[in-house]
């Protein structure tokens, strides 16, 4: 039976504290040390996400303010009729008003749209325009087979010096002696005010 004299295990006692004081000096700090300088990196993180959030908090303001003072015109019909024409020309044509806006003076720009379909005629011509009172802003031509809609969009800048009237017009090919007529199917023109002028 062997027997260890508490010299001995005084000894130990000695040899392990030693060992774990150079452990820790190796690693240059106590478990404690470490924990805390985590801490003092998560703060530093949370502190520059909160910087980042003030931020965009403000570019989200700045853009809040940007959109309340727009103006905006809108027009918008479900449905309505578009008048078929047998002349050659588009400019010798009569065009039906799908939307119009009553704008004051100043810088616009401009969109509208709109579907139109013939079902009663085989093959159809359509052309639409934005105009003003002395001005065509923008033109778009489709061409449709039998009752199958065209979509067209329309778009322009416009500066009014006075108030003025901006209507989208279309037209479809004939023959006009058909009964009935095209039809044009939520049809919507938009103005956004950019400047006084």
């Amino acid at each position: 039976m062997f027997r260890i004299s508490y010299r001995s295990l005084g000894g130990l006692a000695l040899l392990t504290t030693a060992a774990w004081s150079a452990s820790a000096a190796a690693q240059g700090a106590s478990p404690g040390a470490g924990l805390q300088a985590q801490v003092t990196a998560l703060q530093a993180a949370v502190a520059t996400l909160n910087a980042q959030v003030t931020v965009l908090q403000n570019a989200v303001s700045a853009l809040q303010g940007m959109a309340g003072a727009a103006q905006v015109w809108k027009d918008t019909r479900v449905s309505v009729p578009v008048q078929r024409n047998d002349a050659t020309f588009v400019s010798d044509w009569t065009l039906s008003t799908m939307a119009s806006l009553s704008l004051p003076a100043g810088t616009y720009a401009v969109v509208a749209k709109t579907s139109i379909q013939d079902p009663l005629i085989s093959a159809s011509t359509f052309y639409c325009h934005i105009v003003r009172s002395a001005e065509l802003i923008d033109e778009s031509v489709a061409y449709s087979v039998g009752d199958e809609p065209e979509t067209m969009a329309l778009q322009g800048v416009i500066t009014l010096s006075s108030p003025d009237t901006v209507a989208l017009k279309c037209g479809a090919t004939g023959p006009a002696s058909t009964p009935g007529s095209a039809e044009s199917y939520f049809s919507q023109i938009l103005a956004i005010k950019a400047s006084a002028p």
